[in-house]
């Protein structure tokens, strides 16, 4: 099977070079003569971007900010949701609080194309990939903004900041002090309870916070939750040039997974998460500064189910046959076996027993261990430079999901460097570059050049381009799913099975953005061109030709009957390959209209052209493509939210949300446009220094959705309905 190169990188530094040429032809004294501190006034400074605090003007790369007002007047109750608002994300619901979130919705579950950060600390987990949105704990009120990169931006945070980047960014303990409390109630017997309380004790400030969270989900489904969650955020000022952050967090979940199907039962998973990061932050002089971080995250999913026995299997098989009566064990096994057997010399003649099957789809433990060190200096007033070195230990154990007992590990280590240089007061020119080594696979580098080109103080353009990485995740490497007679000693049936070795996606991205901001109008406007061409894709697909256990047995009749009786189960194995080829187009802008410090109005929007193909199965040594690629990732996306706040402390905001028609890879369906309305309506009250914020939440006021899943046999589930909330917090 061949790959095809692609070529688009080769075109990057000729549109960087006209760019740069054009910076220079320009003879407008008044631009030139503009200083560095001109284009920072009143614009929203970021980290995110090169990992240098910038100007968004500056920036190399496509942004999204949602700050606090924006955080405040949306709907969202949940991470995810906030995440609607930024063009060309798709987020999904596959269960009750469950959550999938991508850019340009290339995922399944786990959407293992998206880098997420919490102050510096990546959350992506190594043996799924994709992000344990339920088990990160984090109030949205200790918020600051969340900076979302929309494109690779592997330069800065390597492998798997591959579609994207959402570093969220925390409010210092010293910024919250007091004590908060809130209540939320309402849809799906939804009870939120949340606590914290932040104070300063000498040089250490610090905020520890605890929240229980339950619901009961969908409609339809068996997918309530219960999650508690304790967190300790701290800083300790050494002296007025070092200081040392700690976080400290701890989540455990009770979540119920039922799905309609052959093995239905009410599967329920017990969720452990914890993490320890500690950061030494240090001032060498007014233009260096040194830090050293690292963290561990622990992510345990106690996944173990029985599924009643193997005759009362049979007897439902006739709902999924269209049969009008149940059949007996006796009269099924008389059926595959050409009526050769009865069902005890059934079960004999195919060494089974008359046992419950056991399985895992999920069960496992993985731990992530990361050091880096960071440098950050200007040698000379026109340039900035950060670098920096790190490593990393992935480790994961599965019996159920590897078929082995040992945990298996992966070592890697980065070397990252980015610049920032002032070619001239009007053109910045961003560099930047990872080169990572995993342990098992060939290295990566990951660059990138932009120029932003400002040609007045309130308008800028920008051209980049840049490579980056998604390395195949532990589980797609190693993956050995089965499902299993009695005990993990018998197994019965292939599911999933690793069959090569893979190589890391890899994508390649230009763009040509225009950047402005208006102030006297309260106005920022973003509008991105981009051309995305993505190689070397890891498509799951179904390969017929892998046989299931024999079990043993050599009588070929015999044989047959027990490939037959599988086959209801599952014919063949889901596997992976590097097959999947897409190309998109697009174009997406955003509006932030802040006219006055009462109002706000954002709008974002996305339109892809896609084109692709991957591989869909493979039976009799024959492969059978899918080149209908743009059926899978929507081509708009919508997003538009209004708030307005009043003389009384009364604040109404609304938020609308569109996604087109796609097909969520793994296990999802093929789902209709996704359209929602949500209000909010908010009383703020301030006595004796105390603040009390009263809400009402509605949402998906206008339309019920399919989320997901699409099923409508025998009722449909994941159907998003009208949902009201109450809240109340207090602040004292």
């Amino acid at each position: 099977m061949s790959h095809t190169k692609y070529r688009s990188f080769q075109i990057i530094p000729i549109g960087l070079f006209l760019a740069f040429q054009f910076s220079h032809a320009r003879s407008n004294d008044d631009i030139l003569a503009v200083t560095e501190s001109y284009f920072y006034d009143d614009l929203p400074v970021v980290l995110s971007a090169s990992r240098l605090a910038q100007s968004q003007s500056n920036t190399p790369s496509a942004m999204t900010v949602i700050d606090k007002k924006m955080i405040r007047a949306s709907a969202a109750l949940n991470l995810p949701d906030l995440l609607r608002l930024v063009p060309g994300f798709t987020v999904g619901f596959f269960a009750g609080t469950s959550a999938t979130v991508t850019y340009h919705g290339h995922a399944d579950e786990y959407a293992r194309d998206m880098q997420v950060l919490i102050d510096g600390r990546s959350v992506y987990d190594p043996v799924f990939g994709g992000i344990p949105w339920t088990e990160i704990y984090l109030s949205l009120d200790e918020i600051l903004r969340i900076e979302v990169i929309r494109g690779p931006n592997a330069a800065a945070y390597g492998s798997n900041s591959y579609a994207g980047v959402i570093n969220i960014v925390t409010e210092h303990p010293a910024d919250l002090t007091g004590t908060m409390l809130s209540v939320t109630t309402g849809y799906g017997k939804t009870r939120f309870v949340e606590a914290a309380h932040a104070d300063r004790v000498g040089r250490l400030d610090y905020r520890l916070s605890t929240s229980y969270k339950e619901g009961e989900g969908f409609d339809n489904r068996d997918d309530s939750s219960r999650t508690k969650w304790l967190k300790l955020d701290s800083d300790y000022n050494i002296d007025l040039n070092n200081s040392i952050r700690t976080t400290l967090g701890v989540a455990y979940g009770n979540y119920d997974e039922g799905l309609p199907g052959l093995l239905s039962q009410e599967r329920e998973l017990d969720n452990q998460y914890n993490y320890q990061f500690v950061e030494w932050n240090r001032v060498l002089s007014e233009k260096s500064k040194v830090s050293l971080q690292f963290y561990h995250n622990y992510y345990s999913i106690d996944d173990l189910n029985r599924t009643i026995s193997l005759s009362q299997q049979i007897s439902t098989l006739d709902l999924l046959q269209g049969f009008d009566e149940s059949l007996r064990a006796d009269i099924f096994a008389a059926t595959l076996s050409g009526g050769a057997y009865d069902f005890e010399a059934f079960l004999n003649a195919l060494n089974l027993t008359d046992s419950p099957m056991v399985y895992s789809w999920l069960g496992m433990k993985s731990h992530r261990y990361d050091l880096e060190f960071e440098h950050t200096f200007e040698p000379s007033d026109n340039l900035r430079i950060v670098w920096g070195v790190g490593a990393r230990h992935d480790r994961g154990e599965s019996y159920w999901l590897l078929q082995q007992d040992d945990p298996i590990s992966r070592d890697m280590y980065r070397l990252f460097l980015n610049a920032e240089w002032y070619a001239t007061p009007a053109t910045v020119i961003n560099l930047g570059s990872m080169l990572e080594k995993f342990e098992g696979k060939d290295h990566v580098f990951s660059p990138r050049l932009g120029i932003n080109q400002h040609l007045t103080p309130s308008d800028t353009i920008r051209i980049s381009g840049s490579r980056a990485y998604r390395m195949p995740t532990i589980y797609e490497d190693n993956s050995h799913v089965s499902l299993y007679l009695d005990s993990q000693d018998d197994e019965f049936n292939t599911w999933v099975i690793s069959t090569e070795d893979l190589e890391p996606e890899q994508i390649e991205r230009i763009e040509i953005g225009y950047f402005g901001h208006y102030t006297e109008y309260g106005v920022n406007f973003d509008l991105c061109l981009f051309h995305e061409e993505y190689s070397y894709i890891i498509d799951q697909y179904v390969h017929f030709d892998i046989a299931d256990p024999d079990r043993g047995i050599t009588d070929p009749f015999a044989l047959e009957v027990l490939s037959q009786l599988q086959g209801f189960y599952q014919n063949g194995a889901f596997t992976y390959t590097n097959f999947g080829e897409v190309e998109i187009d697009g174009i997406e802008f955003e509006i932030d209209f802040r006219p006055t410090n009462r109002d706000l109005i954002f709008l974002g929007f996305s339109y892809l052209d896609i084109s692709g193909n991957e591989l869909k199965r493979i039976k009799d040594g024959v492969a059978s493509f899918r080149e209908n690629a743009e059926e899978k990732i929507p081509k708009r996306t919508f997003s538009l939210i209004a708030s307005h706040s009043f003389d009384d402390g009364f604040t109404a905001s609304g938020a609308y949300y569109f996604t087109d028609e796609m097909e969520w890879p793994g296990e999802g369906d093929a789902v209709p446009n996704f359209s929602r309305l949500d209000l909010k309506l908010n009383k703020h009250i301030e006595f004796s220094g105390n603040e009390i914020d009263i809400s009402l939440i509605l949402q998906n006021l206008h339309n019920e959705n399919f989320d997901f899943f699409q099923n409508e046999d025998p009722d449909p589930f994941n159907v998003w309905e009208r949902r009201i909330y109450l809240q109340a917090k207090a602040s004292f």
